[in-house]
């Protein structure tokens, strides 16, 4: 019985198909390791594996973490399906992952950014990641639908296939009309792929001369921590996200050497 196979259709009711993808190929690689059907794998060639990975082949914690998530939820399902009676994986210890500050962009490098894309659809691009801190993967799939400009709010479908409303900024509002005026109201506002995307986003900040690793999650990075740091609320950026967790939304409450030397001096009564 293909047990991968089994848990792979069951997920595609709530996962997207990259997700899907990206299950498959894991416990693929995992079982060519085992190099036994997955049912008849034990805690110890687990751990062996999470082991290999980190150890063996240098993966980093997030990815090794990821990777025994997805094997967990995997022989969780075979348990609660009652393909198997034992679950393997059970009582594994999470890997520990050390929490770094995202990489976003400064104000004036967001600026620059948006002023190199001249390009109209380019520039709607940079603008829609940066005012809206939607994924890249829910950008490309927005529709004309999707978007109410009197509400100022857009429609987005984002993990597991979760509707949220994120919101448009009103010096958004003409521009990302006359860019959609005569699409029918099925159509999507960008016929791009993810990949595309990307290298776009990545050719505008070399050209922009912006000395970072740009990618549209760099934008989304941007979003959320200059809300935080003009004052927003981590609860109300939250759902803007789509988090489920607020601990996700969390690491951006983060600051800059500087920016916590200033608010020592200007805070802590010693210094007075």
């Amino acid at each position: 019985m293909d047990y991968i196979q089994i848990f792979l259709d069951e997920k595609r009711l709530s996962s997207s198909p990259n997700t899907i993808k990206q299950y498959g190929l894991i416990l693929h690689n995992f079982q060519e390791f085992c190099s036994k059907p997955l049912d008849q794998v034990n805690r110890h060639e687990i751990i062996r594996y999470l082991n290999h990975l980190m150890f063996e082949q240098n993966r980093s914690k997030a990815y090794v973490s990821n990777i025994m998530s997805i094997i967990k939820s995997f022989y969780s399902f075979l348990v609660e399906n009652e393909y198997i009676t034992a679950n393997p994986a059970k009582g594994i210890s999470s890997v520990k992952i050390d929490k770094k500050a995202p990489i976003y962009l400064t104000q004036d490098e967001m600026r620059a950014l948006i002023e190199t894309a001249l390009d109209p659809r380019d520039n709607l691009i940079v603008k829609m990641l940066y005012a809206t801190g939607v994924r890249v993967s829910e950008l490309v799939n927005i529709k004309k639908q999707d978007i109410d400009l009197d509400r100022n709010t857009i429609k987005v479908f984002g993990k597991g296939a979760k509707e949220r409303i994120v919101l448009v900024p009103d010096v958004l509002k003409a521009q990302l009309e006359t860019y959609c005026a005569g699409f029918p109201e099925g159509q999507k506002l960008f016929d791009l792929n993810i990949r595309t995307v990307e290298r776009d986003i990545k050719a505008l900040a070399v050209r922009a001369g912006i000395n970072k690793k740009v990618t549209p999650h760099k934008l989304r990075h941007s979003f959320a921590t200059h809300m935080l740091q003009n004052g927003g609320n981590v609860v109300a950026i939250q759902k803007l996200l789509g988090h489920t967790s607020l601990n996700t939304t969390q690491i951006y409450t983060h600051y800059s050497v500087d920016e916590l030397k200033d608010m020592y001096a200007h805070t802590h009564p010693m210094n007075k």
